[in-house]
């Protein structure tokens, strides 16, 4: 074994020129420009990355998001949304069985006509984040959860961890496009922003960690974006956010973004970085001390009805692909998400793929596992860059306000999604199960359908 090492480190190094000579001539009837691959506007991937496509030293950079103190036993949230029921008993024992059963974080979708006395009964809110993800109603009930937490507080003499997934800027065009005909007509931008803003002065004393301004990338990924723009979007939302709140510069200003997850391994990884880099600098532009609190959500582009059980394939890899990118909460939705309730045994399986990913995969025990990479560094850097223009020029042209309202941003977004529903359909994006390699011999999942709010 000592031999062997010492032989490999002192092999001569390959010429590059010599290797591509070796693997154009393996390659037959293909170039090695045929496997370079676009993967986002303006970015593309080659099929080697050397020591020369990095030139700087990352080793100390804001992007790899190294802790002081790395939990081996809960190196991120584990976050179950839970499904919806209008019977507050139900809903009840719904929580209390993700929680004692290997789940850490809650997502709601929405919360019943109910005592949230009831709803809530026996969960520690200081250990279990509850967060609220109404986008059809984003305010209804926020009051009184709020103020369920001061009086939980009091009683508990504890801090109440959680809050309300509010996007003031993305959650009125996702209302939009795909809720129109019942939401759409009645929220605007401006009326989100100033509630969300009032009410994060309101209870910002009294309920530190509850946070009630968040920035949503997985709606713009709903929308149809790429990477970067993703990137790009949730950043001018800040910004935007950011000329409104009225920031003591000596106080900790904790931004919490979410980021969609998707099956593009290294590229989700990098944008995981890349955000670090962007809002570190924007941290510094503003003079301030801010704490970047980043969430996964499986993107809702990954789910697809037919076959579901190769969605778990497509949920594994962009959840392995969070935990390493150094995600502090991860949302791995239900295989039957777009069929309806998840059975049992579904929840189950989407809390084990994180039990697996923390205790026998044991992601935790290297805070950057891809840090050095050539690949994922370049790869960063170009996300970061490309974002950084965009933002740039968006905040050129009068912000994201202005943005909002070009039919031309929205239309294209539009192309997008049928764009790429259309590939689908005509094979040019395969999806296994989907268009490939269809199950002949389907195993169909006997879901209820989702509660509708009362």
């Amino acid at each position: 074994m000592t031999k062997n090492i010492t032989e490999y480190l002192s092999s001569p190094s390959i010429d590059i020129d010599d290797w591509k000579k070796i693997a154009e001539a393996s390659l037959k009837d293909k170039t090695l420009e045929d496997l370079e691959k676009n993967i986002d506007q303006d970015i593309k991937t080659k099929p080697l990355y050397t020591s020369q496509d990095v030139d700087e030293d990352y080793s100390n950079s804001s992007r790899r998001g190294l802790k002081k103190k790395n939990s081996n036993f809960m190196p991120w949230y584990i976050c179950s949304i839970i499904d919806h029921s209008n019977d507050t008993k139900i809903l009840n024992s719904r929580i209390i069985n993700e929680l004692e059963r290997g789940s850490n974080s809650l997502e709601l979708t929405s919360l019943a006509n109910g005592d949230l006395d009831t709803i809530l009964n026996k969960v520690d809110l200081s250990i279990a984040p509850i967060y609220i993800k109404d986008l059809k109603d984003p305010f209804s009930k926020i009051n009184e959860f709020l103020s369920y937490a001061e009086k939980w507080k009091v009683l508990n003499k504890k801090e109440p961890l959680g809050g309300f997934q509010i996007d003031p800027i993305a959650t009125n065009l996702w209302l939009s496009e795909f809720s129109k005909e019942k939401f759409g007509e009645f929220i605007q931008y401006e009326d989100i922003l100033e509630n969300s803003l009032g009410l994060q002065s309101e209870f910002k004393g009294k309920l530190p960690k509850i946070n009630v301004i968040h920035f949503d990338g997985s709606l713009w990924n709903d929308l149809g974006v790429g990477l970067s723009k993703e990137i790009e979007l949730i950043t001018s939302s800040f910004i935007e956010v950011f000329r409104n709140l009225d920031v003591n510069k000596k106080k900790e200003l904790k931004v919490s973004i979410t980021i969609s997850a998707d099956t593009n391994f290294f590229a989700l990884i990098a944008k995981f970085r890349s955000v670090r880099i962007i809002f570190d600098n924007l941290f510094k532009h503003f003079n301030i001390n801010g704490k970047l609190n980043i969430t996964s959500r499986s993107s809702s582009r990954i789910i697809f009805n037919e076959d579901p059980w190769v969605n778990q394939l497509r949920l594994t890899t962009a959840a392995l692909a969070s935990a390493i990118g150094g995600a502090d909460r991860i949302i791995s939705q239900n295989i039957t998400q777009k069929l309806g309730q998840a059975p049992e045994f579904i929840r189950r399986l989407t809390r084990n793929t994180h039990i697996i990913l923390q205790e026998e995969a044991r992601i935790s025990r290297v805070q950057d596992p891809i840090g050095g990479s050539f690949y994922v560094e370049s790869l960063t850097n170009n996300l970061a860059r490309n974002a950084w223009k965009n933002i740039k020029l968006t905040e050129g042209n009068g912000g994201i306000t202005n943005l909002l309202t070009s039919k031309e941003f929205i239309n294209n977004m539009r192309k997008l999604r049928y764009k790429e529903s259309q590939d689908i359909l005509n094979k040019k994006i395969k999806k296994i199960g989907v268009n490939i390699f269809e199950d002949p011999d389907s195993n169909p999942i006997n879901v209820k359908p989702f509660e509708e709010v009362l």
